[in-house]
């Protein structure tokens, strides 16, 4: 794997996200009574590789791509994940596992706060994770396992 920086956490390996773009779908998803407009996140991988993750919450994928396109925000109130960026720094995420029994995938967040000796994990939501990551320029890795799992299956969401 020459050229690649993948990395290697507890027996897993994690090939580093190169770029992400959201994509559309025409057609809308039902969750319960509830209809979305299907956004999605495509992360090209180092190895040039990709993966998908679907079911995206719109305010979510507006935001990633507005960060990823350096739009301005005309708002000066913050957001949730303004305010993250302004207490914490985000080390990293991992997107590397799914949950059990629903079957949709799981981040790990790294995050370091002034008073803390050191790094704290969390396990959150992909597509917010993601979020945190790009609005703090924090690398993004996907599990190996997962891409070559999601390379035989359709994408899952959130």
């Amino acid at each position: 794997m020459s050229g690649i920086s993948s990395t290697e956490s507890v027996g897993t390996i994690f090939l580093k996200v190169i770029n992400i773009q959201i994509l559309t779908s025409s057609t809308p998803f039902q969750q319960g009574s509830n209809v979305y407009s299907a956004m999605h996140l495509k992360f090209e991988l180092e190895d040039s590789s990709e993966f998908m993750m679907s079911a995206i919450p719109i305010e979510i994928a507006l935001e990633i791509s507005r960060c990823l396109n350096d739009d301005e925000v005309r708002d000066s109130r913050l957001r949730v994940w303004d305010l993250v960026k302004e207490i914490s720094i985000i080390e990293k995420v991992e997107i590397d596992s799914m949950v059990p029994q629903t079957q949709v995938y799981q981040a790990t967040i790294e995050v370091s706060v002034e008073g803390f000796s050191s790094s704290l994990r969390y396990q959150m939501v992909p597509s917010h994770a993601t979020l945190l990551a790009v609005v703090s320029q924090a690398p993004i890795y996907i599990s190996q396992d997962l891409v070559i799992q999601s390379q035989s299956e359709p994408f899952e969401s959130l």
